[in-house]
């Protein structure tokens, strides 16, 4: 069985087009999870007239705000199944979208898949997740992939994913100081027992005014290389420490990785250490920036 975890908050207006392309998914052997976060407009009427429709939907209300990233804690504990997909509460699911996941799963801890942008109106904005982050190449290995997640920006978005049940007692709770849950399991997945991509879409990512995640839905190159030299400086460190805390049987290899990121970091603040990490970006500036575009490495 596939459990379905849905945190919600405030969805009313997108929850009964989310809901719906879940419950006709080509894949029918699901329960899903819904914890809403202390909502106050009709999101849980709404979820309680779904409930009485469909006895796969099971609601829960939080009895204070827990935040996202704990709203989503909570919903994986009260799921039941060996895959757990996380689902976000304004996307449309593909009626694919869990079978082609659990088709490519394998031995991974982690599918992942794509996503085509639309507006709020549901129109299609012209461009995928992957096209919007410049993530053209998904055909390395995990580690290769761990290169995009912590020198670059994370693509392998949570409502796109299938994650082993197995694999979330491991990954549960998320570290404090990591900003996006997605992003924590697809880097412990890179250094367990691996993150499977593919680039098929699968989910319609609704973009907004009210997301989560604040994704825009175009930016320039340059301006993506900006954000990621941002983004490193923030929960980078506290990511590889939390992983190596959680992997007991972690290779020498990977061990050597993670221990570098905090150097990295350290080096931005010398002249000698930045030149430093010019070379290191030249040297993995496929894997980091997955793309046939040439431009500077960010001083």
């Amino acid at each position: 069985m596939i459990s379905v975890a849905m945190a919600t908050y405030n969805g009313e207006r997108f929850l009964q087009e989310q809901l719906d392309s879940i419950f006709n998914q080509n894949y029918s052997d699901i329960e899903i999870i819904v914890c809403d976060d202390c909502s106050t407009d009709g999101t849980w009427a709404l979820l309680k007239q779904n409930e009485e429709k469909d006895s796969r939907l099971h609601c829960y209300r939080n009895s204070s705000n827990l935040g996202f990233k704990k709203n989503f804690e909570k919903a994986i504990s009260l799921c039941k199944g060996d895959y757990i997909a996380l689902s976000d509460q304004d996307d449309i699911w593909e009626k694919e979208h869990l079978k082609k996941l659990l088709d490519v799963i394998g031995d991974n801890d982690i599918a992942c898949g794509d996503a085509v942008l639309i507006d709020g109106d549901g129109r299609e904005i012209g461009m995928s997740l992957s096209e919007a982050d410049y993530f053209y190449d998904c055909s390395g290995s995990s580690l290769a992939k761990a290169y995009r997640i912590f020198y670059g920006s994370s693509c392998f978005q949570g409502a796109s994913m299938l994650i082993r049940a197995i694999f979330l007692k491991k990954a549960l709770p998320i570290p404090q100081n990591v900003l996006y849950h997605d992003t924590w399991f697809a880097a412990l997945a890179c250094f367990s027992k691996g993150l499977h991509y593919e680039k098929f879409v699968i989910t319609r990512h609704r973009i907004h005014g009210k997301n989560a995640s604040h994704r825009p839905h175009w930016r320039s190159f340059l301006k993506l290389v900006h954000l990621k030299k941002n983004r490193e400086r923030v929960d980078r460190v506290p990511l590889a420490a939390a992983i190596q805390e959680r992997i007991a049987d972690i290779s020498s290899v990977q061990k050597a990785f993670l221990e570098y990121v905090p150097k990295y970091r350290d080096n931005i603040r010398t002249l000698r250490g930045k030149i430093s990490n010019v070379f290191f970006r030249l040297r993995h500036y496929h894997d980091i920036y997955t793309t046939n575009r040439k431009i500077f490495i960010e001083w």
